[in-house]
């Protein structure tokens, strides 16, 4: 089972976990694997989410970051038996679909972890049709109704009061008057135990700081929700239809700002990839040099 924390891990992650040998030590790094995963049926605008094109792409999704060719064995490849798995949602300003915690959930009980605990921002009270197709997708799915955990993922969080071993994470981008876009990378800042403020400063640049610290010892697995982007809080802009796995957090934020950019823009003149590059060059926490991002996309 994969940890982050030191590069040689991040960088061979998928292929490690899948039974090939770790390279020479004075051979070249081992590219990081990002794959995105793009569906035109998946949802738009004024149509719902199509479930059934959804799964397919989780399905290939995840056997292509895992090299199996079992949707169950690729799971595996992320998530023992022993672990204690953490699926934390996207927070409050752009929610998730919630098919998308859904399915996650779904593929983490494919692989029979010891527990899961789907944390979420406590939405209740400000969201309760969300919530409500939450609980449904995710107990649907198998997850006891009582491993539903809003009191884990609040602002400051709770994550390092809990015994977890893992950590699935279904962020959203969008843009962002604080970060330029934010992501991956400002989303572990939100989930830290000191919250997001004290990270605020300079947009973001400190963001990345608590990713080996607070959740190194869990392993990683990223699977952003790019159905739809963002815009400030003002819910879905852009319909980009892709999903994108990874293992590396830093690596699946500087692949999914990449694909945010091709059709929106960041917030002013603030630069979305300096807290992602410093997370990676001053905090160690993940690949930010796109020459060692190996950047596979499939059209399911």
């Amino acid at each position: 089972m994969l940890r982050i924390g030191r590069r040689e891990f991040i960088g061979g992650a998928a292929s490690l976990a899948a039974g090939i040998a770790a390279a020479p030590l004075m051979a070249e790094p081992r590219k990081t694997k990002v794959v995105i995963v793009t569906c035109p049926d998946v949802i738009d605008r004024n149509r719902p989410v199509n479930t059934g094109a959804l799964r397919r792409m989780f399905e290939a999704g995840i056997m292509r970051l895992s090299g199996r060719n079992d949707v169950a064995d690729a799971w595996k490849t992320f998530i023992t038996p022993a672990d204690a798995v953490a699926l934390a949602d996207s927070g409050t300003w752009l929610l998730n679909v919630p098919e998308v915690v859904a399915e996650a959930a779904r593929g983490i009980l494919l692989a029979s972890p010891q527990s899961v605990s789907v944390t979420y921002c406590s939405l209740d009270t400000q969201h309760p049709d969300w919530m409500a197709q939450m609980r449904a997708g995710v107990t649907g799915a198998g997850v006891p109704p009582e491993a539903l955990d809003g009191a884990v993922y609040t602002i400051p969080s709770n994550f390092h009061r809990k015994r977890f071993t893992a950590l699935v994470m279904t962020p959203t981008l969008k843009s962002h008057s604080i970060a330029g876009v934010s992501g991956v990378v400002k989303h572990f800042a939100t989930m830290s135990r000191g919250g997001p403020a004290p990270h605020h400063p300079n947009a973001m640049e400190t963001a990345g700081s608590v990713i080996i610290p607070e959740f190194g010892h869990m392993s990683h697995l990223v699977i952003v929700d790019a159905l739809r982007f963002g815009e400030l809080t003002r819910g879905p802009k852009y319909f980009q239809k892709s999903l994108i796995f990874g293992t590396d957090p830093v690596a699946a934020d500087m692949v999914a700002l990449d694909l945010f950019l091709e059709h929106n823009a960041p917030y002013g003149d603030l630069p979305p990839e300096r807290h992602r590059v410093l997370a990676d060059t001053r905090y160690h926490a993940g690949i930010s040099d796109r020459s060692q991002i190996e950047v596979v996309r499939l059209t399911v």
